[in-house]
């Protein structure tokens, strides 16, 4: 299993920056614990070659994180409109290209908005298995995943994936050949699920986990939500002693080998530095005590 952290949540000016990107590889290379790390760039196609030149020579593996570009662009896989999911699944296929010629081994997507109405549930499903499916095809020969990440519905982003079960039905009915699952502990918690029972019901589709807090008992608190403070943040839904115990636990022993990649996600804001010097203190402790 690699061992990595998300870069440009906490850096995101190496989001167009490539000076600085590599800046940051060459600080990720001294932290000797951490040989991958989960990014979204968007610099040229000479710099995405020289990114992926710098990561082969640095031994490093990277992620390519589809959720900002999703968000932000409101590509939609999960569309009710044929059309618009169609387009969509084409701008996620441009980002698998870009991801491809940076060299990353996985590519990170998720659903779009959470559908307006009621009963829908099933129609969501056959969207997603259509679209994933669409995907799947697309990098068939290449040693690359494709990896769902279940967002929250009933608060920002509000994204029709989602619920936990919905999810299970999503894939419990498919033969994917490449696709799998992100399992990102906030969001199972800001999705009100049970993080063990949640981990379990999926576990035989999870192939990459994000370690990461959230603040959702305290609506008022500026950190409530999608915001992924780090673990010492107080009022956090998840200590340390938490998440250390859910890594060893479940991770290490009940998905041995099946699961790729674990990293730490945390989003900065301001005084970057600081940040990414906790992020690496926090997940040297958690994963080596």
């Amino acid at each position: 299993m690699k061992y990595g952290i998300c870069l440009t949540p906490i850096y995101p000016q190496a989001i167009s920056d490539y000076k600085l990107m590599e800046v940051l590889l060459e600080k990720i290379v001294c932290q000797k614990f951490i040989d991958c790390i989960e990014i979204y760039f968007e610099g040229s196609k000479e710099e995405q070659i020289l990114f992926r030149n710098s990561i082969k020579n640095k031994g490093l593996e990277a992620v390519y994180l589809g959720g900002l570009p999703i968000k932000r662009d409101s590509i939609d896989i999960s569309a009710e409109d044929e059309g618009i999911r169609r387009k969509s699944v084409d701008m996620c296929k441009e980002h698998i290209d870009r991801a491809l010629n940076m060299g990353c081994k996985k590519i990170v997507v998720a659903s779009g908005q959470n559908w307006k109405k009621d009963g829908c549930r099933e129609k969501i499903v056959q969207k997603m298995q259509k679209s994933l499916s669409d995907l799947d095809d697309y990098c068939q020969g290449e040693e690359f995943q494709i990896s769902l990440e279940p967002f929250p519905v009933k608060t920002e982003p509000y994204f029709a994936v989602g619920d936990i079960g919905l999810v299970y039905e999503i894939f419990q009915t498919s033969a994917f050949y490449n696709v799998g699952i992100t399992f990102d502990t906030s969001h199972i918690s800001q999705l009100g699920a049970d993080l063990d029972n949640s981990f379990e019901l999926l576990m035989p589709w999870i192939h990459h986990v994000h370690l990461a807090n959230c603040v959702m008992k305290d609506k008022k608190s500026p950190l409530y939500g999608d915001k992924h403070p780090v673990f010492i943040q107080e009022g956090g839904d998840f200590s340390m002693e938490v998440i250390r115990r859910f890594f060893y636990e479940k991770i290490l022993s009940q998905n041995p080998g099946k699961i790729n990649v674990c990293s730490l996600e945390v989003i900065s804001r301001g005084n970057e530095n600081w940040y990414y010097d906790e992020i690496c203190r926090e997940a040297k402790e958690i994963w080596q005590g």
